[in-house]
Order: structure tokens, then sequence, then C-alpha cells
């Protein structure tokens, strides 16, 4: 089952492309399917997790999680500030934002739902909802300017981000052991599904526009995507064995390898930097992360590590 979801995510990323590449969907549908994503499919998956999961479950993995995402979320951000001063000013933000955030909506959840448990999988919605909190309360504004506008623009987006609701809903459910109406329940299940597959789909459209391979030339996405999806997560995991369960500190380790995140394309655009760099460095990224970390996954649930 696990090869046939994993060949599944291969399947529908090359669907993607060629659905864009023969011109069955214009190109420019890809456009809108971030937003559909993020404002209902992923906020439908958010609530129904967090209300399934066991509330001593949410509670054991959920400050541990917590703390070591913001820990190895922050350290290379802090460690990217001195190195990236002399950067353009239409490259500084995108270097700094992708050196500690990952994509963790639109890969690590369609991967990791192939192998993890749903206590398992709990740990990945906590690590990506404050991964969420960290991009819309600290990056964004990074990419924006900080002033008194923008800071109106991004208190906005915090307080009106479907996600955050549906964490605190969904958390809320878990504690004092809500149960949905059937009809309400059956609605949002529907909807979560469409996460996996809308994503990949998305994937191979990005691909067919900005092209496989150009990113070959430039050696600054190639170093990023082997640091980012090799180096950084085997250090993580070197520092979490010795603190944490071994599945817990080998999910954080998969999930601190994650590619460089699509948020960071979709800035570059809007708010005027440099998008070839975001390009380059989100294809090898999300490529090598299909390989080597689905590869990784394969090991950890036959070993009976993970699952």
């Amino acid at each position: 089952m696990q090869f046939d979801g994993f060949l599944f995510f291969m399947i529908v990323i090359c669907i993607g492309y060629l659905s864009v590449k023969i011109k069955l969907v214009p190109e420019s549908i890809a456009d809108s399917l971030p937003s559909l994503l993020l404002n209902v499919c992923f906020p439908a998956m958010l609530f129904v997790n967090f209300a399934d999961t066991n509330k001593e479950q949410l509670f054991h993995a959920g400050l541990p999680t917590v703390v070591i995402t913001l820990i190895f979320s922050f350290l290379p951000f802090f460690v990217s500030i001195p190195l990236t001063r002399k950067l353009n000013a239409d490259r500084r933000p995108l270097v700094r934002y992708i050196s500690g955030i990952g994509n963790t909506s639109f890969v690590c959840i369609p991967l990791l739902s192939l192998f993890l448990s749903r206590s398992e999988m709990s740990i990945v919605f906590i690590h990506g909802a404050v991964m969420d909190i960290l991009i819309w309360c600290v990056h964004q504004q990074i990419f924006i300017g900080s002033s008194s506008e923008n800071k109106r623009q991004i208190a906005k987006k915090i307080f009106t981000t479907p996600n955050i609701y549906a964490v605190v809903f969904g958390i809320g459910c878990s504690v004092f052991s809500v149960q949905l109406p059937s009809f309400l329940r059956y609605t949002l299940d529907g909807i979560a599904a469409c996460v996996s597959p809308i994503a990949l789909l998305f994937i191979g459209m990005l691909i067919c526009r900005y092209g496989l391979f150009g990113w070959v030339k430039n050696k600054f996405a190639i170093f990023y995507s082997l640091g980012k999806v090799l180096l950084f997560p085997a250090a993580v995991f070197a520092v979490l064995y010795w603190i944490l369960p071994l599945n817990m500190a080998c999910i954080l380790a998969v999930l601190f390898g994650s590619p460089a995140p699509i948020s960071a394309v979709l800035w570059c655009k809007q708010y005027g930097k440099d998008t070839k760099l975001a390009v380059d460095c989100l294809i090898p990224s999300t490529i090598l992360y299909f390989v080597v970390m689905g590869s990784v996954l394969v090991v950890l649930t036959n070993a009976a590590i993970l699952g």
C-alpha cells in the first residue's frame, strides 16, 4: 500500500505537469490552487485531524513539538542574518525565509500521510501549525517591510487565517470530546481528502511552468537543496535522538528537511523579490525531498520504527 501510495504521488504530479503541457487546462489555473488549498481544503484537514487526536496524545506530543519547531526554525534564520547582509535587497528576505521555513502543507503532509499513523500525524500537524504562525507573524513582515500599514495587513491576515481557527476548534473538540453531526463530518472528511491530490497537481503545474531543469546552473539552489534536505535534518536528528523517543525524533527530522516553500515563489512575485531564485530553490529541493525522504520513510516503516 505504501508503494502504491508513493506511485500515486508521482503519477498525480505527472498528471499536473501534462495537463498544462498539452493544454488540457490553462496554465493560469495554478494561480488559484494555493488559495483553495490554504483557505478551504487544508483547514478542513487540520480540524479533522486535531479533533480526532486523543487528547492525551495531543498534550504528550504537542509541547515538545512546539518548542523544537520554534528552536530549529529560528536557528537557521538567525544564522542566515549575518550571512546575507551583502546580498541584494531582492534576495535577502527570500534566503532568510527559506532557510528556516519548509513546505509542510504542500509536500510533507501528503507524503508523510502515506506512512504515518494518525497519532504520529498529530506531530506533523502541530509542527505545521507552528510554521504557519511563524510565516504570517515573522516572515511576511520581512518581505513587505515594517510600515504601520503593513503591520495592519499582517495582523488582519493572522486573525482571518482559516488554519488558525481550524487548529483552535479542532483542539477544542479533542479536549472536550465534541462529536460533530455525521453529515458535517462527512463533508469535512471529503474536503480534507482533496489536499494531497490538489497539492500534487499544483506541484506538477509549477514544474511545467518553470521547467524541470532550469535550476541546474544555479549553484546556490543546488547547495541550498543539499543543505536543506540532507544536512539540516541529519543535524536535527543527531540532537533529537538523545532527548526524544526515536519515532518522534525521526518524524521531526524529516519535517525539518522539507523543501523550499511554494509561498516563497508567490511572495517574490507579489513583492518584487527574486522570483527566479525562489523557483530555482523550490524545484530541486522538492524533487530531492521526494526521493530521499520517501526512501527514508519506506525504510523506517519497514523497520517498524514508524507507522
